[in-house]
């Protein structure tokens, strides 16, 4: 009796424990939406609604096996919001850094210009006239070094508020190419997953062909996208699909050009030999296989990929035309993978 007694008293105890550590993770998250320091305040919106999500799902919990999720959603809630944060913290300060600076100039310039160039130029040359009048030597050698040296002030006061100018156009015409190459950028980039698009790599392909120069192709395909169509919305679909291209990227190095082909295709142009070419693809397939975490409304989802990889090589002095229906036949082949 006293075993059972001791057993039962256990069991009340630990289950004691397992309540007053599920209310201190659903305070915890509770909390971390609750003080969260506002940069943003869509962003901010955002993450107290996911963690609001996540906070209930913790408080239907009731198996272990519902917990590794929670967790999973709230590790990746609070690291996307710290890097929102970080890249907003960063864009105020390259914002506070140049307004500073130009406060700093406007100051210094108005600081050199506290006296009226005109009035100053005006005194300066009729004290010349004066002098000129005058018949006294020591008189007159004074009055000149004086006006010269109150016509070099106020020159020099004209050209530093000339450079303020100068300067404040240049940050102009700056900040006007840096929105141009966005914009230009823009127009070649995939809007749904961020690499480049197809009219990127024809024109890099065709740049390529007309130099005569050897390249690979590496092309990658899903080949359960319709399996991934009927058991996961879009958002998810489109989650694990910029995963897996963050994954082939870092795979293909910093020197390859990686965009997307067509809509069930994305390929990599390499300028590597075949053989290592066919070694990457057989690597590619494997690694790309596989199960990846996405974040919906806050809540961690796993999408399961399967990669299916090929590839093309031409060589210089080859036909254009016979590359090309290699292309569209590899393009084919995976698309319907």
């Amino acid at each position: 009796m006293i075993s059972i007694r001791k057993t039962s008293e256990d069991l009340d105890r630990l289950e004691e424990m397992v309540k007053a550590a599920k209310t201190s993770y659903t305070h915890a998250v509770w909390s971390a939406a609750q003080y969260t320091v506002e940069v943003d305040a869509a962003d901010a919106k955002r993450f107290h609604e996911h963690l609001e999500q996540i906070r209930a799902e913790a408080e239907r919990a009731a198996n272990p096996e519902d917990w590794p999720p929670i967790q999973a959603s709230f590790r990746e809630e609070l690291h996307e919001n710290c890097d929102r944060s970080t890249a907003h913290l960063a864009q105020l300060r390259a914002e506070l850094k140049a307004a500073a600076e130009a406060m700093e100039m406007f100051a210094a310039d108005v600081a050199s210009n506290g006296a009226d160039h005109k009035q100053s130029l005006r005194e300066a040359l009729e004290k010349l006239d004066s002098a000129l009048q005058e018949n006294n030597l020591a008189l007159v050698r004074p009055t000149i070094v004086e006006a010269t040296a109150q016509i070099s002030a106020g020159v020099e006061q004209m050209e530093h508020a000339h450079q303020f100018v100068i300067a404040q156009l240049l940050d102009e015409i700056g900040s006007l190419h840096r929105q141009i190459d966005v914009d230009r950028r823009a127009q070649f980039l995939d809007d749904a997953t961020g690499v480049w698009n197809r009219r990127k790599l024809d024109s890099e392909l065709q740049q390529m062909l007309a130099h005569d120069e050897s390249f690979c192709l590496l092309a990658i395909g899903i080949r359960n996208r319709k399996w991934l169509e009927q058991h996961h919305s879009p958002a998810v679909i489109a989650g694990g699909i910029k995963a897996m291209l963050q994954r082939f990227s870092a795979m293909m190095g910093e020197n390859a050009l990686l965009g997307r082909w067509d809509e069930e295709v994305f390929a990599a142009i390499l300028q590597i030999e075949p053989a290592a070419a066919m070694s990457l693809s057989r690597e590619a397939a494997k690694r790309l296989s596989g199960s990846y975490s996405v974040q919906e409304n806050g809540t961690a989802r796993s999408i399961q990929l399967q990669a299916a990889a090929d590839v093309i090589d031409r060589q210089r002095g080859a036909d254009s035309a016979s590359f090309e229906k290699q292309l569209l036949h590899m393009s084919e082949a995976l698309s319907h993978a």
